[in-house]
C-alpha cells in the first residue's frame, strides 16, 4: 500500500496553490472539474503522494479548522537550511506561525494561506 493523498477544503485554491508552488516546490499535476466542486491535486516532483485541495464552488469563506487535524509535514531537502526555508515560506505568502528559534527541535510551523499549519521538517 501507499498513501495517495491528503484531502484539504479550500477556499481560494489559486492562492493555495501559488503558495504550495512556491514555498514548496509542488506543482499542479491535474485539475477535475465536478457539478459542485473542483479537485486539484499538487505533487513535489518526484514523489507520489499528493496534497489534493478541494475547492466546493460558493464556499468562498476560509473553512474552520477543527482540533482533530494536524498538520502537512514537508521535510527539506539536504543542501537546504531550516531557517531560509522557513523564511521562503512565508515570504510566499504562509504566516509566520512558529519560526524554528521557538521550536524544540529541528522544525518550525508557518499556517497555508487558508489556516492549515505546515511542520517544516530539517533535512537530518
Amino acid at each position: 500500500m501507499k498513501l495517495a493523498h491528503t484531502m484539504l477544503r479550500v477556499s481560494n485554491p489559486e492562492k493555495v496553490i501559488q503558495f504550495y508552488r512556491e514555498a514548496f516546490g509542488f506543482e499542479l499535476r491535474r485539475e477535475k472539474e465536478m457539478e459542485t466542486f473542483t479537485l486539484y491535486f499538487l505533487r513535489i516532483p518526484g514523489q507520489e503522494a499528493e496534497i489534493e485541495l478541494t475547492y466546493n464552488h460558493g464556499e468562498d469563506e476560509k473553512y474552520e479548522k477543527g482540533d482533530g487535524f494536524g498538520h502537512v509535514a514537508i521535510r527539506i531537502d539536504d543542501d537546504q537550511e531550516l531557517q531560509e526555508a522557513y523564511e521562503k515560506a512565508v515570504e510566499a505568502g504562509g504566516e509566520d506561525y512558529r519560526p524554528p528559534a521557538e521550536c524544540p527541535g529541528d522544525y518550525g510551523f508557518v499556517k497555508d494561506p487558508e489556516g492549515y499549519e505546515v511542520e517544516i521538517l530539517d533535512s537530518a
